[in-house]
C-alpha cells in the first residue's frame, strides 16, 4: 500500500513538472549589469515573461539553491520581474538542493 501511494504522488509531482516551462539563467549573464533593458535583452528571462504573457493565470516560480546566496538572486530577481509587469502574486520562489549556485531557472507553471 505504501509503495502505491508513494507510487501515485511521484506520477502527481512528475505531471506538475511536465507542465511547466523551464529557463535557466546562468551567474555569468547574471552578473552583467542590470537593468529593465537589459533584463528583457536576456534571453530565458524575456522568453519566460514571453511565455508567461501567453497564459496569464500561470506562476513564474523561480528555482534557487537552497543557499543566503540563491535566495538572494531570487529576491532580487522576483523584485526585477514584478519591475517589468509581472503581478507579485504570479511569482513564487522555490529553493531546490539539486539546483546548482551558478544558476536560476524560471518555471513558468501553467
Amino acid at each position: 500500500m505504501r509503495s502505491l501511494l508513494a507510487f501515485i504522488l511521484c506520477l502527481a509531482a512528475q505531471a506538475a513538472c511536465a507542465d511547466a516551462d523551464v529557463f535557466t539563467v546562468s551567474a555569468d549573464q547574471w552578473a552583467l549589469q542590470r537593468s529593465g533593458a537589459a533584463l528583457v535583452r536576456l534571453d530565458p528571462v524575456r522568453e519566460a515573461v514571453a511565455d508567461w504573457l501567453g497564459d496569464r493565470e500561470a506562476h513564474i516560480v523561480i528555482q534557487h539553491a537552497a543557499s543566503d546566496t540563491g535566495n538572494l538572486w531570487a529576491d532580487e530577481l522576483q523584485d526585477w520581474l514584478v519591475a517589468l509587469g509581472v503581478p507579485a502574486d504570479h511569482i513564487g520562489k522555490r529553493a531546490s538542493a539539486d539546483q546548482p549556485d551558478d544558476a536560476v531557472a524560471l518555471r513558468v507553471e501553467h
